[in-house]
């Protein structure tokens, strides 16, 4: 039934056995908890505001070459501006929310557990910081992975409020900047060899007259 389902669903990310955590708590400057608990309300808010800004960004990325795949598809077109239609960004905002069920909580152990002590008043500085940076280069037309600028508000923070290096994972830093060079070429040369494939095959080419658009080819 419903509660088998969200078994599968629901992951405790809070690991009671994590080393790395309890070290990064230790080495953590801890503040009052009224003012924790203040700061609690008004996370609210700015993750919903970093919501907005993730898919200001992220979604963008992944439906402007659908948008321009799709404008391409059915006018045998190409222009310098590709309409989006509604049901192109619905399709990436549900597949955003399939991966976040499924794989999200793998980035939320990462990011909540492994770089450093987080409490409601470090939380809110990091949405904030990773926010306006989002946004404004959304606003700027410049696509940024939105994980990498909460990595990089989530370490700043963790160094920052305790004035000590060792509240840090510097290993897991070195592992998100290494998975920021990586996966550059890796998606070029996945997303190259499969075109390569594609263009090669015996199939009717994306070229207006040859029946690839659905006209009769000549």
């Amino acid at each position: 039934g419903w509660k088998g389902m969200l078994d599968k669903i629901v992951v405790d990310i809070d690991d009671e056995e994590d080393a790395v955590r309890d070290e990064l708590e230790r080495n953590a400057c801890k503040y009052c908890v009224h003012t924790e608990e203040l700061y609690k309300v008004l996370q609210v808010s700015t993750c919903v505001f970093a919501s907005i800004a993730h898919g200001a960004n992220d979604i963008a990325n992944s439906v402007a070459p659908l948008a321009t795949v799709w404008m391409v598809y059915s006018t045998g077109q190409v222009n310098s501006k590709a309409p989006v239609p509604w049901w192109l960004l619905a399709y990436g905002a549900i597949g955003l929310d399939i991966g976040l069920l499924t794989y999200g909580h793998h980035i939320m152990r990462a990011l909540g557990n492994k770089i450093c002590y987080h409490s409601p008043s470090r939380g809110f500085c990091m949405d904030v910081g990773a926010m306006f940076t989002v946004l404004t280069l959304s606003k700027l037309g410049v696509p940024v992975s939105t994980t990498h600028c909460k990595s990089g508000a989530t370490a700043a923070v963790g160094l920052f409020s305790s004035g000590n290096m060792k509240a840090v994972n510097w290993n897991m830093i070195f592992i998100i900047l290494f998975g920021w060079i990586l996966t550059l070429p890796a998606a070029g040369i996945i997303s190259g060899t499969l075109f390569y494939l594609l263009a090669s095959s015996t199939g009717p080419s994306p070229v207006i007259g040859n029946g690839f658009f659905g006209e009769t080819a000549p």
